[in-house]
């Protein structure tokens, strides 16, 4: 789920972080119920018994210059949690340490907790670097569970918990009270989505198998077998056109004298990640005088693709604009089969025009 707050974060002044940060401070500030199953969940992550009301504020810079995210405050004012927002960004230097030792030296006896708030996809590379960091510190207890990580330095616990789950258990929530907060909330969830999206993810053992290089290697080798097919039962012409890789994919481009258009048939992540969840595209422009533009009457006769439920085209507005019609490749089918299937699907298309 995308949303208004994913689409201008970038334009925002700030890190992502910092978006996300006021917009969950925002939502706290506003319910009393939101801030009450937050902190609750918040002590159970960090193993500590229920905090009293917190009130939350953003940023407060410490006596060692040190500005966490997120602090909640007792109505003495004794700061009780401290919660630092990441997606993908790094640790600062006073992450986790200073941030534990501001904990413990704020002259009060209550008890108190550090908590990470990321991505779940990162939470196994993020817990690793703060047991790292955190180790060699004097007093130092690690749990590491699968459920449940929690260190704890000099009597001060830290946790690590997905905004995922923040998300969830507050809507939970304002939904349960038909709080007209649940609209603000979609919007940090959309912005979540779009930074697990958009990021880079930590690798696994996984990622370097031979069977995904082996993938990849299947996926190039369709779209070469399905452009050949195009040249030699549709006369589709290489000529002053080349097989190109791109930082998207791999692209092969083609000429259709017979309908005077520019056509690619491509791997390509971006289309993959953004439109609809198949690898294989098919593009479509116009043949101008030297190179290939909008093909805007192809476009108008292709609208049915376009308001299909699901879209059958979509319009990449780089480039003068870009035609894209998702290419989906039968499921446990040999590699001939799937060839003509992919061969099929782009007939169809031309022949509407």
């Amino acid at each position: 789920m995308s949303s208004l707050l994913a689409h201008l974060y970038s334009r925002i002044r700030g890190s992502p972080e910092d978006v996300a940060t006021m917009s969950l401070c925002f939502i706290l500030e506003n319910s009393l119920s939101a801030r009450k199953v937050f902190s609750n969940y918040l002590s159970t992550v960090a193993g500590v018994e229920p905090f009293p009301d917190l009130f939350f504020s953003i940023q407060v810079v410490g006596e060692g210059k040190e500005r966490p995210d997120l602090i909640g405050v007792d109505q003495n004012n004794n700061e009780l949690l401290v919660c630092e927002a990441k997606f993908w960004a790094g640790l600062t230097v006073n992450q986790p340490l200073a941030y534990l030792k501001r904990l413990r030296e704020n002259g009060n006896d209550a008890e108190k907790a550090l908590v990470f708030i990321c991505p779940h996809e990162r939470i196994p590379n993020l817990w690793g670097e703060l047991v790292r960091l955190c180790k060699n510190s004097n007093k130092c207890s690690i749990e590491d569970g699968d459920e449940d990580r929690r260190i704890v330095v000099d009597g001060i616990p830290m946790g690590i918990v997905s905004w995922r789950a923040i998300n969830e258990i507050l809507m939970q929530a304002l939904s349960s009270e038909h709080s007209p907060l649940v609209k603000d909330l979609y919007q940090l969830e959309g912005l979540c989505e779009q930074m697990d999206l958009t990021a880079f993810k930590p690798f696994t053992p996984e990622d370097f198998g031979v069977d995904r290089a082996q993938r990849i290697m299947s996926y190039n080798y369709i779209v070469d077998r399905v452009a050949d097919e195009l040249i030699h039962k549709m006369n589709a012409s290489t000529k002053g056109v080349k097989t190109t890789p791109t930082k998207t994919g791999y692209v092969r481009y083609l000429g259709l004298p017979l309908y005077n258009l520019g056509i690619s048939v491509q791997i390509n992540h971006e289309y993959w990640l953004n439109y609809a969840d198949t690898p294989f595209w098919f593009t479509l422009r116009n043949v101008g005088k030297g190179h290939w533009e909008y093909a805007r009457e192809a476009h108008e006769a292709l609208r049915g693709l376009e308001y299909s439920i699901p879209k059958k085209m979509f319009l990449d507005k780089t480039s003068g604009g870009i035609l894209c019609i998702p290419l989906f490749a039968p499921l446990y089918a040999h590699e001939d089969e799937v060839v003509r299937c992919l061969v099929d699907s782009i007939k169809e298309v031309l022949i509407i025009l």
